[in-house]
């Protein structure tokens, strides 16, 4: 009998759990389980998630609020693609981010008969306005308040219109980008 064998038992759990907490990075780009990304607004404007499993990766998210990257410690499995190697990478591919596309939506008012002030981006006047919302029905340009819509849809007025974002795939759980 090989005295190996009972080692590479023991061993082979270890290198299987260790790939499994690894960084993805060895997919390759363009692999179907990576697909591209483009405004990157739909991933960055996600909440931070640490996911189920119990490691203590540290990684950076996009916090949509202070409009800047984060470190977080990311569990190791599932979550969200709102998930960094580095803050470099977290920059790269949320710095420029455009205003998500329900920003675009128009105002809509609802389908009940509450009267409840809300906020909603006007694009028309690219700032955020009041109406009233009547309380269900409507589209996702409904905020509860004035911050809270100006972080989400004014900011992105500001961004540079030209500018090329970097291409952003998605291995796994975590975003890499990749320089063209």
């Amino acid at each position: 009998m090989d005295s190996t064998g009972p080692l590479g038992v023991l061993l082979l759990p270890l290198l299987l759990m260790g790939t499994a907490l690894g960084n993805g990075a060895q997919k390759a780009p363009g692999s179907p389980s990576a697909p591209s990304v483009g405004n990157n607004a739909e991933i960055c404007l996600l909440p931070p998630d640490v996911g189920p499993c119990r490691a203590r990766i540290p990684s950076y998210y996009y916090d949509r609020y202070t409009q800047s990257c984060r470190i977080f410690f990311y569990g190791g499995c599932e979550g969200n693609a709102n998930n960094f190697d580095t803050l470099e990478d977290c920059n790269e591919a949320c710095s420029r981010i455009e205003r998500p596309s329900y920003c675009y939506s128009p105002k809509d008012e609802g389908l009940c008969s509450a009267n409840v002030t809300r906020y909603y981006f006007n694009p028309r006047h690219t700032a955020c306005e009041t109406f009233t919302y009547t309380g269900c029905g409507g589209n996702d340009n409904n905020f509860l308040n004035m911050e809270d819509c100006t972080r989400v849809c004014v900011k992105g007025s500001r961004k540079e219109k030209n500018m090329k974002l970097l291409k952003t795939v998605f291995p796994g759980r975590r975003l890499k980008t990749y320089k063209k």
